[in-house]
């Protein structure tokens, strides 16, 4: 219950913009089932007088009960509008714009190093769950609280031991629901973990899909998901029969206990001290407050598995930035120096980086070239800031790079991946992503001129009459590779950045993109400060400075005939290609 308890704080917090309409919604509702409760004793009363043909007063009690009805049907009117306008859809649009900023509030590093379709499996649900919680609370369980407490001082207003009676039944009743849900909250749990589990072998084969036809594999997956499915229903089923059983007991005793309301009244009407019509307040009030008991139970039965997607919601949306993103926005051009730098990746065991030092001179072309794991790739990480350094700095013109502003920072840079991610939209779109505002109108008029730059107008005779209007398909699949590489490329370039940045841009191209890559390069590199990143070096031969590395150290600088001479590192890299 405390668990519960602490969830709902969490809400509460995060939905401080409707707090005013909440308390409004509380208020009606409190309203509401007073009057719903009026109305009942003024039916009690209106068939006592019914009784003793007094037609004065019962008139009267009659156009008492058609305004109470009246002004009912006004209130339920206001809550219905106030919980449609202010909070229903509201609350969910608002959900899933507070998500999404909570997600992109987060650094690079942890979305790298979570896996992206759990956690959107997670905001899914739970920003599902979010909103069944709350209709549950404002359309199940706050109006049939209030109705029950009302209710019970209402009973024991005419009768203490019939009051007494209703208390001792809700008590036994609250803590027979509580100690049920603690027991059967493990096996909720690991029923929904089964089924998040489950979920995520099909996520992988979807986002897969065309390497696991490509290799064969649609048995083993299918197999796969089968035996885990058998494990999984079985699972759910003990879960689900272990709530009917609860269930049935609970309505048993809850008629049981109506029984035995009844049976007092009647002794009570019996022995003089009940009035016709308040026997008839008794059934009223107990048979709408089991009728409430029992809507309860229902919403309860869901609440355990609801809260833990909540839980597990807000364990992502309440997850803290890695390290601060922000800073000053004004970004400086110059040198960029790495200096005695130390660094593991989170979940690392061992340092990439132990003391690293590197100049990157200013509107120069310096290339990075060694072995798998050697560093080449986390310069760049670093660099972009989706990682934060131990220790060392990392200057840009002599300012530290952690007291600049990430994004202003990625605005100033043209990175060009080694798989290009492409959006399912148009080149023009994918070109212009990097873009917006005044900027993109700019940039837009000189669309052609960084297409021939990019190179993409060499494979113009593919697009036909669309041209920029043309629609890549998802994540670019109605491209080749060298035409996804130069879309990059012109994404990269068009914000006229100060830096660029190519990491491994020609790795997995043929020899005629890789020439039509190796020309754009060129061409988009001369005077601005540009960071290759290469595995081949047919790709660096031309750079004012490589940087050999090895392991995470510097072992050699130069150009490429300085280090043919002097670096037998390099020659050992330059010799494996030749033989490749």
């Amino acid at each position: 219950m405390k668990n519960y308890y602490q969830i709902l704080k969490r809400l509460w917090k995060i939905y401080t913009p409707f707090h005013k309409y909440i308390y409004l919604q509380l208020g009606l509702i409190f309203l509401t089932q007073v009057i719903s409760i009026s109305t009942s004793i003024i039916n009690s009363k209106f068939l006592n007088y019914l009784v003793e043909k007094n037609v004065r007063i019962v008139v009267y009690l009659f156009c008492v009960w058609l305004l109470l009805r009246i002004l009912e049907n006004i209130l339920d009117y206001f809550s219905s509008i106030n919980r449609q306008t202010n909070l229903g859809q509201s609350i969910a649009q608002y959900l899933q714009e507070f998500s999404l900023n909570k997600i992109l509030g987060l650094t690079i590093n942890q979305h790298t190093e979570d896996h992206s379709a759990i956690k959107q499996t997670v905001i899914v649900r739970g920003e599902g769950a979010v909103d069944r919680t709350i209709d549950s609370l404002f359309i199940t369980v706050i109006p049939a609280v209030s109705y029950l407490i009302i209710s019970l001082a209402t009973l024991t207003y005419h009768s203490r031991v019939l009051g007494l009676v209703s208390i001792l039944i809700m008590i036994v009743l609250f803590f027979w629901s509580y100690f049920f849900t603690n027991f059967h909250h493990p096996f909720i749990k690991k029923n929904r973990d089964n089924w998040v589990t489950q979920s995520k072998i099909r996520t992988e084969v979807f986002t897969h899909l065309s390497l696991v036809k490509y290799f064969g594999r649609e048995s083993f997956f299918i197999r796969k998901y089968i035996d885990d499915r058998i494990k999984i229903v079985d699972h759910h089923l003990k879960t689900q029969i272990l709530s009917i059983n609860h269930r049935v007991k609970k309505n048993t005793f809850i008629e049981f206990a109506e029984m035995g309301s009844l049976g007092i009244a009647t002794y009570f009407f019996l022995i003089g001290r009940f009035e016709i019509g308040t026997i008839y307040l008794v059934l009223n009030l107990n048979s709408r407050m089991y009728w409430q008991i029992a809507s309860l139970q229902a919403t309860f039965r869901n609440i355990p598995s609801d809260f833990l997607d909540v839980e597990k919601y807000l364990s992502v949306v309440e997850k803290k930035s890695s390290f601060e993103e922000s800073g000053n926005t004004k970004i400086p051009t110059g040198d960029i120096k790495f200096s005695h730098l130390q660094f593991k990746y989170p979940y690392g065991d061992s340092y990439i980086f132990k003391d690293f030092s590197v100049t990157i001179p200013e509107g120069k072309v310096t290339a990075f070239v060694g072995t798998s794991g050697s560093g080449k790739s986390t310069i760049i990480k670093l660099l972009m800031r989706a990682y934060d350094y131990t220790s060392g700095n990392i200057t840009l013109d002599g300012v530290e790079l952690k007291s600049l502003d990430a994004k202003a920072l990625r605005h100033t840079i043209g990175y060009v991946e080694q798989h290009v991610e492409l959006f399912d939209d148009t080149i023009k779109e994918n070109i212009l992503f990097g873009v917006a505002g005044n900027a993109r109108l700019d940039a837009e008029k000189n669309l052609e001129s960084i297409a021939k730059k990019a190179r993409i107008s060499e494979f113009y005779h593919r697009l036909g009459d669309k041209k920029f209007d043309t629609f890549v398909g998802e994540r670019g699949v109605k491209l080749s590779g060298g035409e996804r590489q130069r879309v990059g490329i012109a994404r990269a370039i068009i914000k006229n950045p100060s830096i660029l940045i190519f990491d491994e841009a020609t790795s997995a191209l043929d020899t005629e993109n890789e020439k039509y890559i190796h020309e754009a390069i060129e061409e988009v590199s001369k005077g601005k400060t540009t960071i290759i990143i290469a595995h081949r070096l047919s790709t660096v031969r031309n750079a004012d400075k490589i940087i050999v590395m090895e392991r995470g150290a510097v072992v050699a600088e130069g150009t490429h005939d300085e280090l043919l001479i002097n670096s037998t590192h390099y020659q050992t890299l330059v010799a494996h290609q030749l033989s490749e």
